[in-house]
């Protein structure tokens, strides 16, 4: 699955790389009431894509650590539990022992 992903992606930037060269001699002027600017339209989807590109990977990585984070808080309820578990088998265990100490206490004494 990981090569269709990359062959996909290394399409895709073939693609924007080829948008780019063929927008390459083309301005445009972008005009606004506080700034007039001539813009080269292969550097304008050349920005665009990076942006894109950045921008999703940083909601990648948001979302592979929230992933790790809930693993890890799973990880930390079942060590928990485990040790809940063992100190309540030790309780009864103690319990047991105690019982036991005073049958025979009692016993001897007889």
């Amino acid at each position: 699955m990981k090569t269709i992903y990359r062959f996909a992606a290394f399409l895709l930037f073939i693609f924007i790389a080829f948008a780019v060269l063929l927008n390459i001699s083309n301005s445009i002027a972008i005009e606004t009431a506080f700034f007039s600017i001539k813009a080269n339209v292969g550097f304008l989807i050349l920005l665009c894509s990076l942006f894109g590109s950045i921008s999703t990977l940083f909601f990648l990585f948001s979302f592979d650590n929230s992933l790790k984070n809930k693993q890890l808080k799973k990880q930390l309820e079942n060590h928990k539990i485990n040790y809940e578990v063992e100190s309540d088998k030790v309780r009864q265990l103690e319990s047991k022992i105690k019982t036991l100490e005073e049958a025979l206490r009692i016993a001897t004494n007889k």
